[in-house]
């Protein structure tokens, strides 16, 4: 009840903007500058260590428990404690779901099951003030980065798969020179890494592909399809699956390494769709050399098609994935993302 109080409450007071692509760094809002003055302004766009997110990026694919920890000065007076949502003040909504210990060196708020919708942006921030008359410092709660050009650890011990199924991403990620934590990311919100997964659309297997993406990767690869399976009705096709009939000798995608590796050839596909000039052109300036955020625009061509995300680029600029169109894709690359970054390790 506290978090259906919490998000119906952020309803009331927050109206959350577009989703920007660059949103790197954040504006100091109105009320902020009401509270602490334009000086506060180079504090609050430096990330102050002496506040602690747990966990340490937002989850967008599930609820989960959050805790914020503020490293208190042991000579702190009057602490004032500030939370700011899509730049509105929650201060009271947090603190009355929260449960709040406070010591001699520090004061924590926790909340249980917080859940954050992945349907827009969470511009969620902390200010701390130890004294009224003290320099506040303040912490942005970070989106979860996912990068298909990085190559960070993967934490195998937090993927809920079978053994044979987590060697066989390491193996293929590690052939194919990939992100594997966003492949892991991609299995999960695609199939919930199982290999016998088949939706209404016609996907199959641990990275869904569907029969017009599989013609595309046939044309590069010697894949093995059980013959004539696209014009099977969905229902016939999963029941066929359930019954062994199809299975992972006579067809490729419920094969996990091949379901793996067609996984990666799709991404490459895509990728390589948005290098060619035609459609290069419709990335917004600034876009084309961000990875991270070329790796949106490559998730959501996975999940809707290359053609539609182009529509929305060319018809929504910089603001594409806000678009319509776009709402489920959106949903997706926020979730592929978040699971990415939770199978992630960073390479020190």
């Amino acid at each position: 009840m506290k978090v259906l109080y919490f998000f119906i409450s952020l309803l009331f007071v927050s109206c959350a903007g577009p989703y920007h692509p660059f949103g790197s760094s954040y504006s100091l809002s109105q009320l902020e500058q009401q509270y602490f003055g334009t000086s506060m302004e180079k504090t609050f766009y430096k990330s102050s260590n002496n506040i602690i997110f747990s966990p340490k990026y937002q989850v967008l694919h599930e609820s989960r428990n959050f805790q914020i920890e503020i490293q208190r000065p042991i000579n702190a007076k009057e602490d004032q404690v500030y939370f700011f949502y899509n730049d509105k003040d929650i201060t009271k909504q947090v603190e009355s779901i929260s449960e709040v210990f406070k010591t001699k060196d520090r004061i924590l708020y926790r909340i249980d099951n917080l859940t954050l919708p992945p349907v827009e942006s969470h511009n969620f921030n902390v200010v701390y003030k130890s004294s009224p008359v003290a320099t506040p410092i303040g912490k942005h709660y970070p989106f979860p980065d996912c990068d298909i050009q990085k190559m960070p650890l993967l934490s195998a011990a937090k993927i809920r798969a079978r053994s044979s199924v987590k060697r066989a991403l390491k193996e293929v990620s590690n052939n194919m020179h990939m992100n594997s934590a966003l492949m892991a990311g991609l299995i999960a919100q695609e199939s919930s890494f199982n290999p016998k997964a088949v939706s209404w659309a016609k996907a199959v297997g641990l990275t869904q592909i569907t029969p017009v993406a599989e013609r595309q990767l046939l044309e590069n690869r010697d894949y093995t399809p059980y013959p004539k399976w696209g014009r099977l009705p969905a229902s016939v096709l999963k029941k066929y699956i359930e019954t062994g009939k199809i299975n992972k000798d006579n067809d490729w995608k419920l094969n996990p390494r091949e379901s793996i590796q067609g996984g990666y050839d799709y991404l490459k596909y895509i990728s390589n769709y948005w290098k060619r000039p035609q459609n290069a052109e419709a990335l917004p300036s600034g876009l084309k050399d961000n990875s991270e955020e070329i790796t949106s625009v490559i998730l959501a061509s996975y999940n809707s098609g290359p053609s539609r995300v182009k529509r929305s680029l060319l018809n929504k600029g910089i603001y594409w994935l806000d678009s319509r169109e776009l709402k489920e894709a959106r949903k997706y690359v926020y979730k592929v993302k978040s699971y990415c970054r939770q199978y992630s390790i960073d390479k020190e």
